[in-house]
């Protein structure tokens, strides 16, 4: 039995054929929502961006950060997938395939993040002490 819709939830919100509630955000949410993600990212790359480095260099280190966050995102996907005991082995090893897919897509541009990096390291003939705060920041 699903409640009943009240003319005012449903500019809102709605519910699925299977009962479930389903929320619609107004465009002013979604841009709260994603000003939250990006003082969470900024908050995160606080440490690159007040780094002495040149903003190409900080910029791929922003992103081997995303990288590395969507690997380990992945990865704790994949494990939840082999504990469920929901869907049929079929269906988990589609599952599985899929995010092992995602996940080595993942990884590739991760390196080609890392060979960039690298390059322009290179490029720019940064020294020592440079190299070694992105070793750092590598490692935060």
């Amino acid at each position: 039995m699903t409640p009943p819709v009240v003319p005012e939830q449903e500019e809102s919100g709605s519910i699925d054929s299977s009962g479930r509630i389903k929320v619609h955000l107004s465009p002013m949410g979604k841009d709260l929502s994603l000003t939250s993600q990006q003082a969470q990212k900024k908050g995160r790359d606080k440490d690159i961006d007040s780094s002495s480095l040149p903003d190409g260099i900080k910029d791929i280190l922003k992103r081997i950060r995303d990288l590395k966050e969507q690997i380990q995102q992945k990865l704790m996907e994949l494990q939840r997938i082999q504990a469920s005991n929901k869907s049929s082995e079929a269906e988990k090893k589609q599952e599985l395939d899929r995010v092992q897919s995602e996940l080595n897509s993942l990884n590739g541009a991760l390196s080609s993040a890392h060979a960039m990096l690298n390059k322009v390291m290179d490029d720019i003939e940064l020294d020592g002490d440079a190299r070694m705060e992105v070793g750092d920041l590598l490692m935060a």
